[in-house]
């Protein structure tokens, strides 16, 4: 028997760093993300939102998207959360993200998903790089 694995060619060139999410005595919570865009540097986002695990995903799901437009604001990207949605499916759970990316005019809709089982503020971070890094890495391959 073989097996054949299919492979995206396309170099990632954003990297996790870290993400986590503080506890705020007003009752609200504050996610910061930090990622590596190879070449040019890290980039931390923070935002903040209201307590509980739904909120707190999106608020690292928006972090995410900031430290990322941050990263690729020279190439005119901006990422935008639509929706984040923690899934809970048969024996998995998930963290799903929907993204709105846009450069210019052009705009496209995205999906990024990240196995949320051990940790569920880094997959809502991951689901959003997931969802991203094709898009996002073909843009950092072209010349200025």
């Amino acid at each position: 028997r073989v097996r054949t694995r299919v492979t995206d060619s396309t170099p990632r060139i954003i990297r996790f760093v870290r993400a986590q999410i503080a506890q705020l005595a007003d009752e609200s919570c504050e996610a910061t993300v930090e990622i590596e865009h190879r070449g040019v540097g890290v980039f931390a986002a923070t935002a903040r939102g209201p307590q509980g695990q739904q909120d707190e995903l999106r608020a690292v799901a928006r972090a995410t998207s900031d430290a990322l437009s941050d990263a690729f604001e020279a190439k005119g990207a901006r990422v935008r959360v639509v929706s984040v949605h923690l899934v809970e499916s048969l024996t998995q759970t998930v963290v799903l993200v929907v993204l709105a990316v846009s450069r210019g005019a052009d705009s496209q809709s995205l999906l990024g998903v990240c196995d949320a089982k051990s940790d569920p503020v880094r997959a809502a971070a991951l689901a959003v790089l997931n969802a991203t890094n094709r898009f996002l890495g073909l843009l950092g391959s072209q010349a200025e």
